[in-house]
């Protein structure tokens, strides 16, 4: 059976396609700009105001827990992305093959 091309290709074009996302996202990861608003001002600083609105009686009183909830969720989501990226982008097919041998 013949399966086994159309799998290898469609990993070997979905594998290009992270590295390249890879390699952008490293050279944004040095920008200090990028720094400053996404890995700081985003990731740590919101994220951290965020939770600490959860315990805010303002928050509870007024229900707006679920709104932070969704903030901390698209803090999350876009994190996740970037790990993705860098997981997938890591690995080519060659580096694979050579390291099950």
């Amino acid at each position: 059976m013949n399966n086994q091309k159309p799998t290898e290709e469609l990993f070997t074009v979905d594998n290009e396609k992270y590295v390249k996302l890879n390699e952008a996202l490293s050279r944004l990861k040095e920008n200090e700009d990028f720094q400053t608003l996404i890995l700081n001002g985003y990731f740590k600083d919101k994220a951290i105001s965020s939770v600490s609105m959860l315990a805010a009686p303002y928050t509870m009183q007024t229900g707006a827990r679920k709104d932070v909830l969704e903030q901390l969720i698209a803090i999350s989501y876009l994190e996740d992305y970037f790990i993705t990226i860098e997981n997938l982008g890591a690995v080519t097919p060659d580096e694979d093959e050579d390291g099950d041998s």
